[in-house]
Order: structure tokens, then sequence, then C-alpha cells
């Protein structure tokens, strides 16, 4: 793989005075080495200037979303209507390089380590779980950390029918999560892990299409070391026809998703993982929202949600296809109340892959979302057709001065996995029109972790191409990296797809966001300064 640059380093001002007790305080989590370094001639030195002291970086964990499952009291015991006809099959994808040692998988609580295959290029992992995993990895001060992992549930029929899939997130103390519904025939299943040694008191923040939802007392709780706690949105926030959820965590820091799922009357109406998504901002984007050529006022158009979750404002939300730009009517100027939950209809889009890009005045957060028609199977005893869904989380737009490098895990299960990528402009006032192009370098990590191909994808600025990863190889993972282009920045993500229990083809979907390569810094720099 490529080396990017070597690790950065971090510099730490050391005030003089009352400030320093406590920075010398703080240095009896590093050893009395470290201290004696300060004293004797050495001191004379740290005054004339700047020390560099070694840090060993911290381990960053991965955490899995739990398999997708039925919400308790789904189903009504008649054989006829099952709710749940066959299995719903759970798999994993992991692939890591650049770690100091092995890495692992282990449960919520670090138990049941499993080693990962140390392959020619990247360790990796492929398999099926049956709980809550996490990809435990060592950063290196020397080389990058390109560590991915990913799950996917794939139903074929049922209520549950869908394929779900979501990457796995470091944990946070803050998360937003934009998607699902808590509406009569739709379930939401906020899960919120702790892969910690210590306690997270969790406070929820719910927003609906009117505001802020009152969800009282049950809108705070404690996830205890290496637990899981899951919430039902539908029963704490009943009759939200689009909703959004802000995950605060103190004393330790957790991981989050959602499981989103409906039934259309007796038919299912798609099953999806809704990731986190990017802090409130100003400029986020989607990239993977697929069109299939819906009118406008169609139920199953693509969706952009938005929510400014602190003050009202505008966005402008602008679309970017395998032909450019496409101008959206109604969307140039999107009015945003403070807290309520908005939906951007996108329909009216010619068949493709596209990416949208919201610029805001206040900052909000968002994700979209796009639903493909299924077949139900011959012995089915309902009517009519099902839907599957898939969530794409609002994520930041990269700084187009700026290289970029990021991957995603290929989990098993899925048929067909493609890439979607989108060059977005800086410049994106509407007599800018795009022009140039970003080039992205795609590499297919093979069965034992080596590079199977590489490939050099032109994409232009202003619009979004799609390759399948089969052309590179791609059974495990896939990377991309960029060079600065300083006009544009590239975005992008990979989408499933499997076939139903009717065996219609790409009748199942769902998206993976990628995630960055980590450069960890190997050192700081410490140096003394008078404040006073």
């Amino acid at each position: 793989m490529t080396r990017l640059a070597r690790a950065g380093r971090a510099t730490v001002a050391v005030v003089s005075g009352l400030a320093v007790v406590g920075v010398l305080g703080a240095t009896a989590a590093v050893g009395d080495q470290w201290v004696g370094r300060w004293t004797g001639a050495t001191q004379a030195a740290l005054d004339a200037g700047t020390r560099e002291v070694p840090v060993e970086p911290a381990e960053l964990p991965a955490v899995c979303p739990p398999p997708v499952r039925l919400p308790d009291g789904a189903d009504v015991g008649d054989e006829q209507f099952d709710a749940a006809p066959v299995r719903t099959r759970t798999t994993l994808g992991a692939a890591v390089a650049g770690a100091t040692e092995l890495p692992g998988l282990t449960a919520l609580d670090g138990s049941g380590e499993e080693s990962l295959t140390e392959g020619t290029g990247a360790a990796v992992a492929s398999g099926p779980v049956d709980g809550v995993r996490v990809l435990r990895a060592q950063p290196s001060a020397v080389d990058p950390l390109r560590a991915s992992a990913a799950v996917a549930s794939l139903t074929t029929a049922g209520d549950l029918r869908g394929l779900a899939a979501a990457s796995c997130a470091t944990p946070s103390t803050s998360h937003w999560l934009v998607g699902g519904s808590s509406e009569v025939g739709a379930s939401a299943l906020l899960a919120v892990q702790n892969p910690s040694p210590r306690p997270a008191s969790v406070a929820l923040e719910v927003f609906g299409p009117s505001g802020r939802v009152a969800v009282g007392g049950q809108s705070a709780f404690t996830v205890a070391p290496g637990e899981q706690v899951v919430t039902r949105l539908d029963s704490l926030a009943p009759e939200q026809r689009r909703l959004a959820v802000h995950v605060r965590a103190t004393g330790a820091r957790v991981t989050t998703s959602l499981q989103s799922q409906g039934i259309d009357g007796l038919v299912p109406a798609g099953t999806d993982l809704v990731e986190a998504g990017a802090a409130p901002t100003t400029t986020l984007a989607v990239s993977g929202v697929l069109s299939r050529g819906e009118a406008t006022d169609d139920d199953h158009a693509a969706t952009m949600w938005l929510l400014a979750p602190d003050e009202p404002g505008t966005a402008d939300v602008r679309v970017y296809g395998p032909d450019g730009r496409v101008t959206l009517r109604g969307a140039e100027e999107v009015p945003l109340a403070a807290g309520d939950v908005v939906g951007v209809p996108l329909g009216g889009l010619e068949p493709g892959a596209y990416t949208v890009v919201v610029d805001a005045d206040v900052p909000v957060v968002g994700a979209a979302r796009f639903a493909v028609p299924g077949a139900l199977g011959e012995d089915a005893v309902v009517e009519g057709t099902p839907f599957d869904v898939a969530w794409s989380a609002g994520r930041a737009v990269g700084a187009p001065d700026e290289p970029a490098s990021g991957q995603v895990a290929l989990p098993g299960g899925a048929d067909g996995a493609t890439l979607v990528l989108a060059g977005v402009p800086a410049d994106r006032g509407a007599d800018d029109a795009p022009d140039g192009e970003v080039v992205a370098t795609v590499r297919g990590l093979g069965e034992d972790g080596a590079v199977a191909a590489e490939r050099e994808v032109t994409v232009p600025v202003g619009g979004t191409v799609e390759l399948p990863a089969a052309d590179v190889g791609a059974v495990t993972a896939v990377t991309v990296d960029t060079e600065a282009t300083g006009d544009a920045s590239l975005a992008w993500s990979v989408r499933l797809t499997a076939a139903d229990a009717a065996d219609t083809a790409d009748a199942l979907v769902a998206t993976l966001d990628p995630t960055p390569t980590v450069v960890a810094p190997g050192s700081v720099a410490v140096r003394r300064i008078d404040a006073w």
C-alpha cells in the first residue's frame, strides 16, 4: 500500500508558575525516567528551547453494530404470517495495515480475543458473527494505520427483509444519528455500546419533524463497562415520521447505531443500520444516493433529511450525478426551523448514482435515504411490492488543499459491491461551473490481504462515477487515496447489493462509509514559556 507521510507530532507548551505543578504531576503517567530528563543539565536545554518527548499511540478500538433483530413483540405467533420465516445471517469483514502488532477481534468486554490472519499486505478477518465485536488495533508511530471493519446482516424474506450494513466506529463522547421513523409500522432500535473499563453516563436528545421530542427521565441512563443498552425509540418517542438523535456520553466514550425497520401493512418496507454522521457543520456531503428515475411525488424516491439543532437558518442542496451538476428545483434555499427534522425530496432525477452536498448558514446534521423494489417469494401469503432502504450519513467535506486517504472493509454475504466516487467542487455557487478532475487511486485487497489490483480513477469535479469493487479484485477491503487538487475534494462510499428470496438481483441494498487513515503522533514537543 502507499505509505503516507511520517506521523506528525503534537506540541505542548509548559507554562511557568503554578501550571508547572500540574504538568510535572502528570509525568507520573509516563514514568520516573522521563521526569529525570527534566532535571540537571538537561533543564538548561529545555529552558532554551523545545524537548522532543516520545509517546506511544493509544489503541484504537472500532466497535461494530449488533446484528439486526426483530423488536420484542413483533412476531404474533401465527405461522402463516411468520415475521421471521428465514434466518438472518450476519457477517463481519476487517482489514488492518500499519499496526505495531497483530490486531484482534474481541467481545465488547474485551473477552474472547481472536487474532486477525496476518496477510502479505494487511491483516484480515471474515466470517459470521452473532454479537457485538470490537476490532482492536495498535497504531504505529511510524506508519499510517489503515484499519476498517464492517458488518452486514442479510435477511431475504419476512419483516426484517433487507440488507443492513454499517462500518464499525471509533468511540466518542458525542454522536449524531439522522434516520428512521417511529410511526405505526416502523421500529427504531438505538444501540449504545461502551467498550471501555469505566461506566458511561448517557443522555439522549430526540428530534422530530416538529422539533425536540420530550422523552422525560428515560433519556438518561448508564452503560456499564463492556455492556450495551438498546432503546426502542418507537416507544420513547412515538409517531415521529422523521427521527434524529444526539447521544452524549460522560465518563467514557461510547459508540452508537440505529436499526431502522418498516412494514407497509404486511409487506416489508426495508431494514438498515443508521450510522452516526458528522457533528453539526455548515457543509456536509452524502455520496452513493441511488435514483431509479422516480417522480418527485413518489414516496419511494430518495430523500435528504436535515436538522439544524440550535438555530433557524437556510440550506442550499446541490446534487452531482453521472452527467454533472443537476438543478434540484425547490432545493436552492431550504428553510430550516431550529430543532425540526426537514425532508428534502430528491425525486425527478434520472437513473443513476448521485452525491448530495449541503451548504447551510447554520450548523446542520443530515442523512439521505433511497429505496429499491423487489418481489415476494412464490410462497408468500400477502400481495404487494416489498422495498429495501439504504441510509447514508452526512459527512464533513474534505479540504481541497489536503490529500485524503480512507478504506472500507467488505463483509461477506452481499452479492456485489460498488464504489461511488464524487468530485466535490470547492466553489459551489450558482454561477460557479464545476471544472477539472480528481484522480483517485483505488486498490482492492484480496482474500490474503495483499493488493489484488490498483486503478487510477478520474473523477470529474461536480460529477459522480461508479466502479465495481470486483474490477480491482477487492474481496476483503478497498482503499482510496487522492492528492490535493486545491479546487475539489473527494467524497465516496461503497454500495452493497444482494438478491432477495425471489432471486431478484440487487433487490437488497446498503451503503458503507469509509474510515479515515490515522496518522498517530510519535512524539510531543514540550517547551517552557512565561505566561506572566
